[in-house]
């Protein structure tokens, strides 16, 4: 019998003994038992010669109370052989909405929950396709972080070994981290940097901390759109958001750029608003008014586009936009 359900079982028996109701289901024994006092709770832990009474009070009691349709599946889970911890991270998973109530059924079935908890990872040859699908990251997802099968196919296809990377926006340095397992230097700082991976350096402050033309590969990942527009964009203002973000852009890669190298590769990543007005008429041409600006604005700042990517994670709920341009080499 697995060592985590001999426990739970265990608890549950000695439980119903001492509070004196032999005939008590499991949820109702588990309840009383959190409604002792401190000192009662304190002295049936030690009487199962337990040290602590947080492992007994927050997972294995709690768990013979979680109600249907979870709470059964749990406990199946629990008699097939999983893990409390194993356990906490499915249901973990499950309220974050990375998995769904049908996943743990099937794998309480054919015993293979384990493979629930096995690092996502991309599909083999994934960046070679028109659009990129990468593995949902719910935490990433919070913090508008990059998630790493991005930033390392970026770091691998457009530098190489040895060369430099720097990353003025780099949050909490997925970028820098991949570029260095990958063998690149890199750099790395943000506004909110801890110092040590990434420095707290403003970006206006790029040029001055690194140095200029000294970058082979830029990566520039900006707040998104809806950030701008809930924190930045004045409505009262002519001129549509979209354009106003990329004007504010236009600022950032002003302050960045002069850190590439000619001939070195600037990254943009961004995310798309999604309910743009339909097109816009600008300089006599019909444009979408999300994409064709920041390819536009590539082009102002003496960037060749190169290449543009679409990246949707398998859960359809983020994409990103990533415009790679080459840095033209100025002629005499």
């Amino acid at each position: 019998m697995p060592k985590a359900y001999q426990v739970y079982q265990r608890v549950l028996q000695e439980g119903r003994a001492y509070l004196g109701r032999p005939k008590a289901s499991d949820p109702e024994t588990a309840q009383a038992l959190l409604g002792l006092d401190h000192k009662s709770f304190a002295h049936f832990t030690h009487r199962l010669g337990l040290s602590s009474s947080k492992h007994l009070r927050y997972t294995v009691l709690p768990l013979a109370c979680a109600e249907p349709p979870l709470g059964p599946i749990l406990r199946e889970l629990l008699a097939a052989g999983a893990s409390f911890a194993e356990l906490h991270k499915l249901q973990s998973r499950y309220h974050r909405r990375e998995l769904e109530l049908a996943q743990l059924q099937q794998a309480a079935q054919a015993r293979a929950w384990r493979s629930l908890l096995a690092r996502r990872r991309a599909q083999p040859d994934w960046a070679r396709r028109p659009v990129w699908i990468f593995p949902t990251d719910m935490r990433l997802r919070r913090l508008e972080g990059l998630n790493p099968a991005i930033a390392e196919v970026l770091v691998e296809r457009y530098s190489l070994p040895g060369e430099w990377v720097v990353d003025p926006m780099a949050g909490e340095g997925t970028v820098v981290q991949k570029a260095l397992e990958l063998g690149r230097r890199a750099w790395g700082s943000d506004l909110k940097g801890d110092n040590r991976l990434v420095k707290r350096l403003d970006i206006a402050d790029l040029v001055e901390a690194v140095g200029q033309e000294v970058a082979d590969l830029l990566v520039l990942h900006p707040p998104t759109f809806a950030w701008y527009v809930q924190h930045v964009f004045d409505p009262e203002h002519d001129e549509p958001p979209e354009f106003e973000y990329a004007n504010w852009l236009s600022g950032h890669l002003g302050d960045a750029l002069p850190v590439l190298k000619p001939g070195g590769r600037l990254v943009l990543i961004v995310r798309p608003e999604h309910k743009p007005r339909s097109l816009i008429r600008r300089d006599g041409l019909l444009r979408w008014t999300f994409v064709a600006p920041l390819e536009n604005l590539l082009s102002e700042k003496n960037l060749e586009p190169l290449h543009y990517h679409l990246a949707v994670s398998e859960d359809g709920e983020e994409d990103w936009s990533i415009f790679v341009g080459l840095k033209r080499v100025q002629s005499d």
